[in-house]
């Protein structure tokens, strides 16, 4: 007599499978149709993010002025200059809070918030004008660049860029690094700034890791004592748009890092830039003797 196969080894039929994958896709569609509806009705509103957890979403875009201690400083930040506004204490991505929301004063200690504001007049979006400027241009010519602060638990402390700037031709001293980390000065400055580059090629491609998708050049600039008070990162990509990230203190006087992002177009302006950021930071100091609350 043959033994029949057990049914246990038999394949399973995909149904269920592919029912669950055609929800997923419909699920997926509707919302896409949905956020277009929105943005058809409201093109100027600006929209959560649709897949962060709701304790972010809360705090994306603020619906008052934000008080706090900023590195050692009260602050009253302006609505529009208050996007993702995180206070020590609270919870992480991801995380939900425990307990009703603090009381905001002058003393709550904040760990990080950003905004994006319009070169050369500083401009918030604080209208739906500004946002209809900001959706004008394109991110080859936009003049609208994004801020970035960092206090509190969050900041590396005073001396931080040099720290940083240490690690570039680190790999010289122990030889540790991998190879397109590795970078060299050149002897070319850009607008005050040392420029270090990427050295050595890539054996996969026989071109220069300086060539590479997604090589950086390295922009340092340096106080008369030889302390590094800006320190910019640019892709190398051969266009307008090409990302950068600068990077400064906000000390002596304010115990808070500042990262400032906009296209490499706008790099010539890079002094101009950290002073202008600088002072609009500074111009949210809170007027002496203030106790203005908020939730």
């Amino acid at each position: 007599m043959t033994e029949q196969p057990s049914n246990l080894s038999a394949p399973r039929k995909p149904g269920r499978f592919i029912l669950w994958l055609l929800v997923a896709m419909l699920a997926c569609m509707a919302w896409f149709f949905f956020a277009l509806l929105l943005r058809s009705l409201n093109p100027l509103v600006p929209r959560p993010h649709p897949f962060q957890p709701p304790e972010m979403a809360a705090v994306q875009y603020a619906k008052t002025d934000m008080v706090g201690n900023l590195g050692g400083i009260p602050v009253t930040i302006p609505q529009h200059f208050a996007n993702y506004v995180e206070y020590e204490g609270d919870p992480g991505w991801g995380e939900k809070r425990k307990g009703p929301m603090p009381e905001r004063t002058h003393a709550s200690r904040l760990n990080s918030f950003g905004f994006k504001v319009r070169l050369p007049d500083m401009a918030g979006l604080s209208s739906r004008e500004m946002w209809k400027d900001r959706n004008s241009y394109t991110i080859y010519n936009t003049p609208w660049i994004r801020v970035r602060l960092t206090s509190g638990n969050f900041y590396f402390g005073d001396g931080f860029l040099d720290r940083q700037a240490s690690y570039l031709e680190r790999w010289k001293v122990d030889g540790n690094g991998l190879a397109w980390e590795r970078y060299e000065p050149i002897n070319e400055p850009f607008h005050g700034l040392t420029v270090y580059v990427p050295t050595g090629t890539d054996p996969k491609t026989q071109r220069p890791y300086r060539e590479g998708l997604h090589a950086e050049d390295v922009f340092l600039h340096r106080t008369a004592d030889g302390k590094v008070d800006a320190y910019i990162r640019c892709s190398n990509r051969p266009h307008e748009a090409a990302p950068c990230t600068q990077a400064f203190s906000m000390e002596p006087g304010m115990e808070a890092a500042v990262d400032v992002s906009y296209r490499r177009g706008l790099l010539p302006q890079w002094r101009q830039i950290q002073t202008d950021v600088s002072r609009l930071i500074w111009s949210f100091k809170a007027a002496e003797g203030s106790s203005s609350t908020r939730q």
